[in-house]
């Protein structure tokens, strides 16, 4: 025999022995509750619910880009000193003065029409009574 060796071997011997089996616990519940708001709505009042700043200038992210350049160039034209300002006002109330007696002497054309319109219907409704007359006394003579 060679050293070490007791003598012959088994069969079963040689095989890997396996862990003896566990007593199986019972299967575990399902687990029912997944969220909850407890204690939150007391967190976020802690320091008060804020308002979104309004931004400063608005984006011109999405825009577009035509009408944005467009409007970087119209600014630019818009600027002026001081007195360009005042004479472009002093222009601007020119123009109001122009349209406020244009508006007047328009609306009083539209007046002087009106009565006009009136005076005519008035006419047209005196004629046809006339008429109406002249008619009725014919049949009567008759």
């Amino acid at each position: 025999l060679a050293q070490g060796t007791t003598g012959p071997q088994s069969p079963a011997a040689s095989k890997p022995t396996e862990p003896p089996p566990r007593p199986s616990a019972p299967p575990a519940m399902a687990k029912s509750k997944n969220h909850t708001g407890h204690n939150q709505v007391y967190k976020n009042h802690r320091n008060g619910i804020k308002r979104k700043r309004r931004p400063k200038k608005m984006s011109m992210q999405g825009m577009n880009c035509k009408f944005v350049r467009n409007q970087a160039y119209a600014k630019r034209g818009m600027r002026c000193t001081a007195e360009e300002k005042a004479t472009r006002l002093a222009a601007q109330k020119e123009a109001q003065k122009k349209m406020e007696e244009k508006k007047a002497s328009e609306r009083a054309n539209r007046l002087k029409e009106l009565e006009e319109m009136k005076d005519a219907e008035k006419l047209k409704a005196a004629n046809k009574q006339a008429k109406k007359d002249a008619q009725s006394g014919k049949k009567a003579v008759a």
